[in-house]
């Protein structure tokens, strides 16, 4: 969950939906959240649905009508909403995803409330809702954040709809590949191979086999669509392996990574975790590329909450074997948490780094 300073564009948000009255409301939540939701009561008329695992568990936990899902929202009927609550997303496929539903699920006379902050695009966004929308091109600029309310006037044709690069559709995304991976909008580097995983999978054979170790597990910490798991399970030396577990946050890295394990027949269990916070059992390896971007923040945070997850979850005698961008201290934190640390490589712009207990 986020943890960064506080954001003008949500507060803005979360000061409409104290003062919206009884209606049938949408709160579209992601990553770009702050701890600040815990100062609005949850209400019976507003339903909240997020792609984080943990803020969809959470605001459920608080009391709020909470759906996790990749904003799959085929099931909100068109025009049955009076009012839309959504900060932007990071992501334009995913943000014009959002408008357009917003668009088809509101009612003539609904409202979408809208925030972000300049330097995110949101006056674009804005003026492209409008259009949408068939209402005026309005902004409002409260310091840093900027703001629309806008109403629906009409109904436009298909062909109007903003361009979400085809959203809800997964689709192989390299084609020319010997380990085709299906992929889609909504995660970070939904389109590419991650060259900090490619340094891994690099290293990993030479790895095992130094160290002698033979896994029969093998967790994939923070698995976006599972390209560490299919590629690393094509590996000689990881033919030992009979479980694979993968965990992600993200729904649509979690629809993208059991999509991979399905079509590869991998004996694979993929789940919804905040950090895998609910496994328990003790596991050989652990391969992760762990996250240090919190939606549009630097979150220095996460690689400290992956390596305590590690920690917990790896054997005695397995090892642990991080990717990150060189500038991460991931040693420094992993010092007084790991028996074990060792720098196995480093190629100028990502480093490896082996841990064990």
């Amino acid at each position: 969950m986020v943890s960064m300073m506080s954001d003008p564009a949500f507060l803005w948000l979360l000061q409409q939906l104290q003062h919206e009255p009884g209606s049938n409301s949408l709160w579209c939540v992601d990553e770009n959240t702050t701890e600040e939701w815990r100062s609005l009561a949850p209400t019976s008329h507003i339903h909240v649905v997020s792609n984080r695992w943990d803020l969809a568990d959470a605001m459920g936990q608080a009391g709020w009508h909470s759906a996790f899902h990749d904003f799959d929202l085929r099931q909100q009927a068109a025009a049955s909403l009076d009012a839309v609550f959504y900060r932007i997303s990071k992501e334009k496929p995913l943000v014009h995803h959002l408008l357009n539903q917003a668009w088809r699920c509101l009612k003539i006379g609904g409202k979408l409330y809208l925030s972000g902050q300049k330097n995110e695009g949101i006056k674009t966004f804005a003026e492209k809702a409008a259009d949408l929308l068939g209402c005026a091109r309005q902004t409002q600029k409260q310091g840093l954040a900027y703001s629309a309310i806008l109403t629906k006037q009409g109904n436009v044709t298909q062909g109007r709809l903003l361009d979400d690069s085809d959203y809800s559709t997964l689709r192989v995304i390299n084609p020319e590949s010997a380990v085709p991976l299906l992929s889609k909008p909504g995660q970070f580097g939904w389109n590419k191979a991650d060259q900090g995983s490619r340094f891994l999978l690099e290293h990993l054979p030479a790895l095992l086999r130094s160290e002698q170790l033979a896994p029969t597990t093998c967790l994939d910490l923070g698995c976006g669509y599972g390209y560490l798991t299919l590629n690393a399970s094509k590996l000689p030396e990881c033919a030992s392996i009979q479980q694979w577990l993968l965990t992600d946050n993200n729904a649509a890295a979690l629809l993208s990574a059991q999509a991979n394990v399905d079509y590869h027949q991998l004996n694979a269990q993929v789940v919804g975790d905040d950090c895998a916070a609910h496994l328990r059992e003790p596991l050989d390896l652990i391969l992760c590329n762990p996250p240090f971007h919190q939606g549009f923040n630097v979150e220095g945070e996460l690689t400290g909450k992956f390596i305590a997850t590690a920690q917990r979850l790896l054997k005695r005698g397995g090892l642990a074997l991080f990717v990150v961008n060189q500038f991460i201290p991931l040693e420094k934190k992993a010092a007084g948490v790991f028996r074990t640390i060792k720098l196995l490589a480093d190629n100028g712009s990502f480093k490896l780094v082996v841990l064990s207990n």
